[in-house]
């Protein structure tokens, strides 16, 4: 049997032994996507064109890190009202993210983007000058909003929902916290990855999520309107939950984790993870599909990270960090927790259970520096397990930064 995945821009075929019992896993592909019509449907029923009114709302869209089809929806919202595109404001909530290159410019808005660009701004998370304090979070810490969408009367918030790695889900808070916010906001949040707790599709007693929660009581729930879409295995549009930003949410939630969740009855020997881009483009983002697969694996088995990884590290904060790692107590030496601290933290803890390996273009001494094992020869591998009898079941994850396999 022979298994195609992609890598950079081809595929990668690996032979797969003969006698193995192979399972592939890959999001739902829907029959019929979301119409226009539907939407309008939805939007109306939700309260939408009572949102708009006469002052129009700060459309808050993702960076080109997400797979948010921002182009279909302001196409929509073109025919709803075209003074969402003539006359409204933008914000990218870029997060603690670099801004967007011209490129990613034209991949966020497509056509739009000279209609709009007067009226953009784009986040800095660095950038307090730009921003407003609007109290102290639960660890103490001052917490900041752009000041735009601070003092903007109504924000439409245009997000997308998956799993997210340790934050529970993507989309809906997140657009605010940490799209919106300070470096220092985010890195108080992102530390409480460090914790196990925090977990894919998990939203109760996952310390990221509840802390993101709490931050909503800076920001009047009625001046947010969520247009929170759900796609399905092919890019396609599931479903578009619109409304109040928590509800909406909390609605797409369910309809994504039928789409790109999947509980298994007993684990694998060994687990293969394909990413697709864009998280296939750097080392930063690798990191999602291990812990999306990682309960599918049996104690002592092995997780085979699949990406091209062409962009390089992506985060060069995140690879300084490991240089002073202490992997005895998995924590850094100096003991002090850094943005970027649950990258490594999490994959050393991982790799103590099972063995995390990773198939990419990058030099075999980046990838062990963040504790993963390169791996050139997969089927070589495969081969080598069958032979020694480890290898007797085996899952192949398809879009593994999306897809979660849970037991």
């Amino acid at each position: 049997m022979t298994i195609e995945l992609s890598f950079a821009d081809g595929k990668l075929p690996i032979d797969i032994p003969d006698g193995v019992e192979v399972d592939e896993f890959a999001p739902v592909q829907i029959n019929e996507p979301l119409t226009f019509e539907q939407f309008k449907t939805e939007f109306q029923d939700s309260g939408g064109t009572e949102f708009l009114g006469e002052k129009l709302p700060l459309l808050v869209v993702n960076d080109a890190y997400r797979s948010t089809p921002t182009v279909t929806i302001l196409k929509w919202l073109e025919r709803i009202d075209r003074r969402l595109l003539d006359e409204a404001s933008y914000i990218i909530a870029t997060g603690t993210h670099d801004a967007p290159a011209e490129t990613q410019l034209q991949k966020i808005f497509g056509p739009f983007l000279e209609r709009i660009r007067e009226r953009l701004t784009i986040h800095d998370a660095n950038n307090y000058d730009a921003m407003v304090r609007l109290g102290s979070d639960e660890k103490g810490g001052d917490v900041w909003l752009n000041k735009i969408a601070a003092e903007h009367q109504q924000l439409l918030l245009i997000s997308s929902i998956e799993p997210h790695y340790f934050a529970g889900f993507t989309g809906g808070r997140k657009s605010l916290f940490p799209g919106l916010t300070d470096l220092a906001t985010t890195e108080r949040n992102h530390n409480m990855a460090n914790s196990m707790l925090a977990a894919p599709l998990k939203l109760k007693g996952n310390p990221v999520a509840e802390h993101l929660q709490s931050l909503m009581q800076f920001v009047e729930e009625s001046r947010l309107f969520g247009l929170q879409a759900v796609l399905d295995g092919t890019g396609e549009i599931a479903a578009l939950f619109c409304g109040q930003l928590e509800d909406a949410f909390l609605r797409a939630t369910t309809r994504a984790e039928e789409i790109f969740a999947h509980e298994i009855d007993e684990q694998y020997d060994v687990v293969i993870c394909e990413l697709l881009p864009p998280l296939d483009k750097n080392l930063y983002q690798v990191q999602k599909a291990l812990e999306n697969s990682h309960e599918a694996v049996r104690n002592g088995g092995a997780i085979i990270l699949i990406s091209a990884c062409e962009g390089g590290v992506g985060s060069d904060y995140f690879m300084k960090l490991a240089e002073s790692w202490d992997r005895s107590r998995n924590e850094p030496a100096d003991g002090h927790w850094r943005f970027g601290s649950h990258k490594l933290s999490r994959v050393n803890a991982h790799s103590q259970r099972v063995e995390v390996y990773l198939h990419s273009t990058l030099p075999e001494a980046t990838v062990r520096r963040v504790f993963y094992e390169p791996l050139d020869f997969v089927k070589k591998f495969l081969y080598l397990r069958s032979d020694q009898r480890e290898l007797h079941r085996l899952a192949v994850v398809h879009d593994a930064g999306n897809m979660v396999l849970k037991t």
